[in-house]
């Protein structure tokens, strides 16, 4: 029997993609998610290195959206999330200020990939397909990838859960709302450093917003909960420097992390990895939430269109769901 199911392709397997995968798939469309990547949860990532390993995109989440905390409520149920219970102060010039938050800190355990693996479970995901081009033909999107070409399948819509950057190459030439939408915002980069440590440092902290430094955040991966007892610190770059930077190799910037590490921290790590998000944060908040091109059943969701969290991108990629239900 020919399936009636309307059938959507979501390009980016992140929290926004896989939330509205989710809610479309539960009110009776068909889905198939294209992710770039190995795996799912784009910013959400973890590396592993040896006997190491550690959070080295989004650092923890909160909730404060009704919608969201039931979210995470059904995610701590199933034991891919946890309260991050460690110590986080402001860190200046070697003094510290407890950093307490209205809302607790979550974490995905035992990887901050933990909750966009739930999410994708039921799913169905495509990895290490790197969509290049789009193409309208007989009001059907059809896809194409680096790795496979074309994809057999075509679908009645489209959602981009990708950086506005990327959306705007592949739907600008559809749809010039969209593709106003795309620029109207400016994300900001951020150089990231993995310090690996033989043995325990002794700071009196487990994160910290850090001020007068190239970092604006440090944390010790390893008190998270359900992680190796090894001892690894995630450093972040501020957005500044960051974009200060941007056009920098892996080897002309890693010296400079690895001095402002020890600068923080007076130990120089004993081995190291880094890494540059080209696209961490958004400028300033956007009001937008999602996107959608009706007249062309394309639809954009992703952190950029609200604020730059793990809930802003779930609740972009949840209400894009509700409103393609409707329009749609």
């Amino acid at each position: 029997m020919i399936s009636t199911k309307k059938r959507v392709a979501i390009i980016g397997a992140g929290i926004a993609g896989l939330s509205c995968a989710g809610e479309l798939e539960a009110h009776g469309f068909a889905v198939t998610l294209f992710d770039k990547s190995k795996g799912v949860g784009g910013r959400m990532s973890h590396r592993y290195f040896g006997d190491w390993e550690a959070d080295h995109g989004a650092q923890y989440f909160t909730a404060r959206d009704a919608l969201f905390k039931e979210e995470v409520a059904q995610w701590v149920q199933a034991e891919v999330a946890k309260p991050w219970s460690g110590r986080i102060v402001t860190f200046s010039q070697g003094n510290t200020i407890d950093k307490p938050s209205d809302a607790t800190r979550y974490v995905g355990i035992p990887a901050m990939t933990s909750p966009a693996k739930y999410l994708a479970n039921r799913l169905q995901v495509l990895t290490q397909h790197t969509v290049v081009d789009v193409h309208r033909i007989n009001d059907l999107w059809k896809i194409t990838t680096k790795e496979h070409g074309q994809i057999p399948e075509a679908f009645e819509y489209l959602v981009l859960a990708i950086t506005s950057v990327q959306a705007e190459r592949l739907i600008g030439k559809y749809s010039a709302n969209l593709k106003a939408i795309c620029q109207e915002v400016v994300m900001l980069p951020c150089w990231t450093l993995l310090a690996y440590l033989k043995e325990p440092l002794h700071l009196a902290f487990d994160g910290a917003f850090v001020e007068g430094s190239v970092f604006s955040w440090l944390a010790r991966d390893n008190s998270k909960p359900n992680r190796p007892v090894y001892e690894t610190w995630v450093a972040q770059a501020s957005h500044a420097w960051s974009a200060a930077h941007v056009d920098h190799t892996q080897f002309e910037i890693e010296p400079i992390l690895i001095k402002g590490f020890q600068e923080l921290t007076g130990v120089e790590p004993d081995l190291h990895q880094s890494h540059l998000w080209r696209y961490a944060k958004l400028e300033q908040p956007n009001e937008r939430e999602f996107a959608l091109d009706p007249s062309i059943a394309v639809g954009m969701c992703g952190d950029w269109l609200k604020n730059s969290t793990v809930e802003g991108a779930w609740l972009s990629g949840y209400r894009l769901a509700q409103q393609l239900k409707q329009t749609l």
